[in-house]
């Protein structure tokens, strides 16, 4: 009996320990919860408030001698800082360790040196220089044609530049009389320059245009000596000039046409008509001047010169002569061809007529 009693006690002994312990356990968790949502609670308030408020924590787990647990989102912003500091370390300590051993002889850079970027060094490769010359407009090309093409004296001496001025002759002046003659070479040197006697009476002397008095006229060259040495000197040569027509006219001479270069008939140098496009006109001889050349020529209320007329009109060949020559080349060449064809064609005709007479 006594055995048994002691072993109830035992258990009843065991049993009241056992509700103490698990007691005692409950009231630490139910602590733990507590002191939980409080944390919860005071994080929410701060989330809420930008931070003003601090979480109250009368007991801290510190305080008691046990771990700390974060819960509040500012530990957890930490711990990613934390975490990302620790793997970027890591990270170049791998990246260093890797340079060392690939490269022992080379330094450790500092970290502010490692993570700006190299420019890349290269260099850009040289193409050789094309010749734009082609590209060029007419009026550079023109330009370039004047300053580097060459031409011998022989070539220059075969170049004279011509131009006349008239009076009006008969009933209000409308007829046109020779008055003046004026030629220059090549580089615009005067070669042969004379006023002219007028055999008519003059009724107009156009000095506003002309430049001519009757002064001038009186003890001027006849007329029939100045054509025959202005004959001598345009022999065999080419002639430059600006509406020549009425020059010749005036002179009552002709020259070759494959001999003459006339700025105001040259294609590049005329304008087309407002009423018929097809067609072109000439142009004045001081609009060229000042277009091609920049030269003031004929300015108003000034009188004209023929010397300088005539020097505008070489510099103006001058300025298209390559351009210009090859257009006569083969305008020549087309006429020769012509002439020959027709040459044949009679030459049959002629043939076939006496092959009918004879029999």
């Amino acid at each position: 009996m006594c055995t048994m009693t002691n072993e109830i006690s035992q258990r009843t002994t065991s049993v009241t320990e056992g509700k103490g312990a698990n007691s005692a356990r409950s009231r630490r968790r139910q602590r733990r919860k507590d002191m939980r949502g409080n944390a919860d609670e005071n994080n929410a308030l701060e989330v809420r408030k930008g931070g003003k408020n601090k979480p109250r924590n009368n007991k801290s787990n510190s305080q008691r001698g046990k771990p700390t647990r974060r819960t509040s989102f500012s530990s957890e912003k930490t711990l990613q800082s934390d975490c990302s500091s620790v793997t970027a370390s890591l990270s170049d300590d791998s990246s260093s360790s890797l340079s060392a051993t690939s490269s022992p002889t080379r330094t450790s850079k500092p970290q502010h040196e490692k993570t700006a970027k190299q420019p890349q060094k290269w260099r850009k490769k040289r193409l050789p220089k094309r010749n734009n010359k082609k590209k060029s407009t007419h009026n550079t090309a023109a330009a370039t044609i004047v300053a580097v093409e060459k031409i011998t004296e022989e070539e220059k001496a075969r170049f004279v530049a011509l131009d006349c001025e008239m009076v009006g002759v008969g009933p209000h002046g409308e007829q046109s009389a020779l008055a003046r003659v004026s030629i220059v070479n090549w580089d615009g040197d005067v070669i042969f320059d004379t006023f002219v006697k007028v055999d008519e009476p003059v009724t107009d002397y156009r000095t506003f245009v002309s430049g001519v008095r009757e002064a001038d006229i009186e003890y001027g060259m006849d007329f029939d000596e100045c054509r025959e040495r202005v004959k001598d000197i345009l022999e065999d040569r080419i002639i430059v000039g600006h509406a020549l027509k009425n020059d010749f006219h005036a002179l009552d001479m002709t020259h070759p046409w494959h001999q003459i270069r006339d700025t105001a008939r040259y294609e590049h140098f005329m304008k087309k008509s407002k009423t018929c496009p097809e067609m072109l006109l000439p142009k004045k001889l001081k609009v060229l001047a000042k277009d091609k050349l920049g030269m003031l020529i004929q300015e108003e209320g000034k009188e004209h010169c023929s010397v300088e007329d005539a020097t505008a009109a070489m510099e103006l060949y001058k300025k298209a002569r390559r351009k210009w020559e090859l257009a006569v080349e083969w305008k020549m060449k087309k006429t020769a061809e012509i002439v020959t064809l027709q040459a044949e064609e009679t030459h049959e005709f002629y043939s076939s007529c006496e092959e009918s007479v004879s029999q």
